[in-house]
């Protein structure tokens, strides 16, 4: 799998983002040399453990995992980066982080039916914010964007999703156009 880049995992709540990034994590790229797993949720219940998920704390957990991941891009190292990313000023943020860099962003997206997602978030077993309407509304109006290699949740394990990733990086992809990628996104309602 190609380095010095971002491996960027997005899509609507309980689209099997995390699984499949913790699995394509753990993969080898190289002999010795593993892939960075950021997960924006994680390190915002790290930063911010009290919260109540507002906007300015959601951004600012955002920025924070963004320079995380420019440090270790900038190292050399392949980050796998994953969180929503609907949301315009989310996006803008990543491309900041990343300015006057020459690596490379490639964006997977996970498709899942409004229906699925909600069963998904069901069977969930952790605090959120999140109900099953919010799921549902997350999952019908995700901004999918086309230069995005989409992959349908419920067609795969995460191990056969985190396969179909490294062999699409394998084919050395073009980077996605981060200015249209972030434009793409969509408003805060």
């Amino acid at each position: 799998m190609t380095s010095n880049g971002i491996v960027l995992l997005s899509g609507p709540p309980c689209s099997g983002k995390t699984t499949a990034g913790a699995v394509l994590a753990a993969e080898r790229s190289s002999p010795g040399h593993g892939r960075i797993h950021l997960e924006v949720d994680t390190l915002f219940d790290l930063l911010f453990p009290g919260s109540d998920r507002n906007r300015d704390d959601r951004l600012r957990a955002y920025d924070g995992t963004h320079l995380l991941a420019r440090m270790f891009v900038d190292h050399g190292e392949t980050v796998v980066l994953e969180c929503t990313y609907a949301r315009r000023d989310q996006r803008a943020s990543l491309l900041k982080a990343l300015a006057g860099s020459s690596a490379s962003l490639w964006v997977v997206e996970f498709f899942v039916t409004p229906e699925e997602a909600v069963s998904r978030f069901r069977e969930r077993h952790q605090a959120t914010d999140l109900d099953e309407a919010l799921v549902r509304e997350r999952a019908d109006a995700f901004p999918y964007f086309d230069e995005a290699l989409r992959l349908e949740s419920s067609a795969g394990t995460p191990e056969e999703h985190a396969q179909s990733i490294i062999t699409w990086l394998q084919q050395s992809p073009r980077p996605v156009d981060q200015e249209a990628w972030t434009r793409a996104g969509r408003g805060w309602n």
